[in-house]
C-alpha cells in the first residue's frame, strides 16, 4: 500500500504568539507511523518577504525525516513580491500560493491583493490557494464573543458562522474565474462553503479543487472550525 500524502500541515508554524506544537522532526515522525510519507507544509514570508519566509522554513526542514515540500503564502502586494513569486516557482520548486481571506491584522489579505496574486498565479502556471472566511465579519464575531463573556474554545465556532465560510468562498470562486485561474479552496469546514463549491463545479467555470474538514462535514448544523 503506498504511503499517504498529506497537503495542508503547518509544522513549527509562530502565528499569533504561538508556536505549533510539532517541529518537522516530530510532527513528520508521527506522520510515519501511521503511514504518510509525505507532506507539504507552508512557508510564511517574514514582513511580507517571500525569500525571507523560504529560507527560515529551509532551516526549520533541516531536522526533517521524511520526504516534503512548500506552499507559500501571500501577505503582502508589490513588485517585489511579484517578482519573488516568479522566483519561488522557476528556483526553488513552489507552484502553488495562499492567500488567507482571514486572521485580520495577521494574515489577512484584501480582495485586490488577491486579485493580484490571481493574475501574477495564472502567469506563472501556479496554483491559487485561499483560506476562505470573510476576516473582517470574524473579527466582528471575535468582538461580540468577548462582549459575552464567551472566551473558551467554544468561542471559536460561534465567532465564525457557516454563512462566513461560504459568503468568502463564493468571492474567491467568483473572482479566480473573473481571472479565469484555477483555485484551490483549502480546508471547507461548512454546508454553506460546501454548496458554493458545487455549484460553481455544476456550472463548468472555474476548476477548482478543494479538501473537506471531514469532522467537521459530518455535523449536519455547519458549524466552521479553523
Amino acid at each position: 500500500m503506498p504511503g499517504g500524502i498529506d497537503p495542508h500541515t503547518h509544522l513549527e508554524f509562530e502565528f499569533m504568539n504561538t508556536v505549533t506544537k510539532d517541529d518537522f522532526f516530530s510532527g513528520q515522525a508521527a506522520a510515519l507511523a501511521g503511514g504518510t510519507t509525505m507532506h507539504i507544509d507552508f512557508a510564511i514570508p517574514i514582513d511580507g518577504s517571500l525569500t525571507a519566509g523560504f529560507k527560515a522554513y529551509e532551516k526549520k526542514a533541516k531536522k526533517s525525516c521524511m520526504d516534503y515540500g512548500f506552499h507559500m503564502a501571500i501577505t503582502k502586494w508589490d513588485e517585489t513580491v511579484a517578482r519573488e513569486m516568479e522566483l519561488m516557482v522557476k528556483e526553488k520548486g513552489i507552484n502553488s500560493f495562499k492567500f488567507f481571506m482571514a486572521y485580520k491584522g495577521a494574515l489577512m489579505i484584501g480582495d485586490e491583493l488577491l486579485l493580484q496574486g490571481l493574475k501574477k498565479c495564472k502567469s506563472l502556471g501556479a496554483l491559487a490557494m485561499v483560506h476562505a472566511e470573510n476576516g473582517d465579519a470574524v473579527d466582528e464575531g471575535k468582538k461580540k464573543m468577548i462582549e459575552l463573556g464567551i472566551t473558551g474554545p467554544e468561542g471559536h465556532a460561534l465567532s465564525r458562522p457557516p454563512v462566513l465560510e461560504g459568503e468568502a468562498t463564493a468571492r474567491a470562486i467568483h473572482l479566480a474565474d473573473f481571472v479565469n485561474t484555477p483555485l484551490y479552496v483549502v480546508h471547507v469546514m461548512s454546508i454553506d462553503a460546501t454548496e458554493e463549491i458545487a455549484k460553481a463545479r455544476t456550472s463548468g467555470t472555474t476548476p477548482l479543487v478543494c479538501h473537506a474538514m471531514l469532522m467537521s462535514m459530518m455535523k449536519q448544523n455547519g458549524n466552521a472550525t479553523s
